[in-house]
């Protein structure tokens, strides 16, 4: 945490189909078990990680992009570099694909309300609505009391 890339709203975090990605990096940070209820865990995702952006929760609001990363990357005419499922090269690859697809599909300004904090796969438009709606101090504490309750 020290690092300086969690907890941080200025830091932006790109990913695609990441959901089981951030339910590991949760589980490390709480050093607990994953919450069972769905809202609870969209919480402490959004303390640790404001500023997520799914490319695949993205791909329902493009017209004709499908598939996974390599196939997206395809459609959009972006060149890998380095091997398919190498961290590097799939994480280069998945942000070449976001400022593609800002640019093509979303006139280079992404709607934060719509797509900030989505992950593809995960998540019921009430848990996500839930996390908008609470005041950040209060919200912190609520998640704190969370978190606690997780480790006894």
């Amino acid at each position: 945490m020290t690092s300086g890339v969690v907890l941080c709203d200025n830091v932006k975090w790109l990913s695609f189909h990441s959901g089981y990605d951030f339910g590991y990096m949760v589980k490390l940070l709480t050093d607990s078990r994953l919450p069972e209820e769905e809202h609870e865990f969209f919480h402490i995702l959004n303390l640790f990680f404001p500023s997520i952006y799914d490319v695949k929760y993205l791909m329902k609001s493009c017209k004709n992009l499908k598939g996974g990363l390599q196939e997206v990357a395809d459609q959009l005419d972006l060149q890998r570099i380095g091997r398919q499922h190498q961290a590097g090269s799939d994480s280069l690859l998945t942000g070449m694909a976001f400022f593609r697809m800002k640019e093509l599909f979303f006139e280079d300004s992404i709607d934060d309300a719509k797509y900030c904090g989505r992950l593809y796969g995960l998540g019921t438009g009430v848990a996500q609505k839930q996390n908008e709606d609470v005041d950040s101090a209060q919200e912190k504490m609520s998640i704190l009391a969370i978190i606690n309750n997780m480790q006894q």
